[in-house]
C-alpha cells in the first residue's frame, strides 16, 4: 500500500504551484468566555471556489502547542498554496502543577472543541468560500489523535450534542494522521499522562479512536517516522496491522529515520507530493482509480 501512495504522489505532485495566501488570525469559534482561537489560511483567487477545506489540529502532548507553531504554519502554508482553505485551530489543553501533576484535565473538552471547529467551518462555508461537502481533518501527534477522534465519532450522538453549531454535519471526507496514536490503551503517552491511574483506566477505552473504527471511517493517510521515540513505530505498526479488519481505505507510510514531530517536508523525505495527492484524490477527485 505505501508504494501505491508514492506512485500517485509522483503522478500528481507537480500540479501544484506557489500562490499568495491570506491569513486571518485569531478567529473566534467557541462560546463566549473561551480564549482559544483559530487561524484561517485562504488560497488566493486564482483557485476557483468554493475550495476544499482542511481542519488542522496542532500537537503538543494534549498540554502545549499552538495553532501558529512553526510546524502548523508550514503545513497550512503548503496546503493553502495548493488551493486548500486551512483552519488551524486551538483547543482546551491539560494544565499541570509544579510537580507535573494534572490540575485541569482537558478531556473530553479538547475533542468537543475540535468538533465545534469542524462544524464552524461548515456553518461559515459561504463566508470563507469553502465547499462544506469537501473537508478533511489533519494533525500531528496529539493533533493526529484528535483528528482521528473527530472522524471516528461523526455518528456518535454523545459526542455530537455538545458545542456550537449542532445542526451542522460532523463528518469529514478524509484524514491525514502524522504519528498520532489510535490506540492509547496501556500506552505511556496518552491524553491522561500524569493523571491518577483511575482516571486513565476510566477513559482510555473511549479515548482510543480505534475503538470507534468501522467501515464508515473515511480514507486515512498515516505518516510515521521509524526514529520516533515518543510514539514508537512499533506501536503504530501494531494498530495499523488491525485496520484491514474494519474495511475502510487507508495508506500507511513509514519515513525512514524520521523522529517525532515533523512537518510535510522533513529532511528524510519530502511528503508534500504524497499528502497533496491524497487530498486531491479524496477532496477533488483527482487520481481516482490510479
Amino acid at each position: 500500500m505505501p508504494m501505491i501512495c508514492l506512485f500517485v504522489a509522483l503522478a500528481f505532485g507537480a500540479l501544484h504551484g506557489e500562490a499568495e495566501t491570506v491569513v486571518l488570525k485569531d478567529v473566534e469559534f467557541l462560546p463566549e468566555g473561551r480564549n482559544e482561537r483559530m487561524d484561517v489560511y485562504l488560497p488566493d483567487s486564482s483557485f476557483e471556489g468554493p475550495v476544499p477545506a482542511i481542519l488542522l489540529i496542532h500537537g503538543g502532548g494534549w498540554m502545549v502547542g499552538d495553532k501558529a507553531s512553526r510546524r502548523e504554519r508550514m503545513i497550512a502554508e503548503t496546503l493553502s498554496n495548493a488551493g486548500y482553505a486551512v483552519f488551524s485551530t486551538n483547543y482546551l489543553l491539560n494544565e499541570r502543577d509544579e510537580n507535573k501533576r494534572v490540575t485541569l484535565l482537558a478531556w473530553p473538552q479538547n475533542v468537543i472543541d475540535c468538533k465545534t471547529a469542524l462544524r464552524f467551518i461548515r456553518a461559515k462555508a459561504g463566508e470563507y468560500g469553502v465547499d462544506p461537502e469537501r473537508i478533511a481533518v489533519m494533525g500531528g501527534s496529539a493533533g493526529g489523535h484528535l483528528s482521528m477522534m473527530v472522524a471516528a465519532t461523526a455518528n456518535e450522538e454523545k459526542w455530537n450534542e455538545q458545542g456550537l453549531y449542532p445542526e451542522e454535519d460532523n463528518s469529514v471526507q478524509c484524514v491525514v494522521n502524522l504519528y498520532g496514536p489510535a490506540d492509547i490503551r496501556g500506552k505511556p503517552v496518552n491524553p491522561f499522562s500524569r493523571s491518577d491511574k483511575s482516571v486513565i483506566e476510566a477513559h482510555e477505552e473511549e479515548a482510543s479512536p480505534i475503538t470507534y473504527f468501522d467501515s464508515t471511517f473515511p480514507p486515512m493517510l498515516i505518516l510515521q517516522g521509524t526514529g520516533d521515540r515518543t510514539i514508537p513505530v512499533e506501536q503504530t505498526r501494531e494498530w495499523v496491522a488491525e485496520l484491514s479488519e474494519f474495511g475502510f481505505e487507508y495508506c500507511y507510510v513509514e519515513v525512514a529515520g524520521a523522529p517525532h514531530s515533523f512537518d510535510l517536508n522533513p529532511e528524510e523525505l519530502d511528503l508534500r507530493p504524497m499528502v497533496l495527492a491524497f487530498l486531491d484524490k479524496h477532496l477533488r477527485g483527482v487520481g481516482v482509480g490510479q
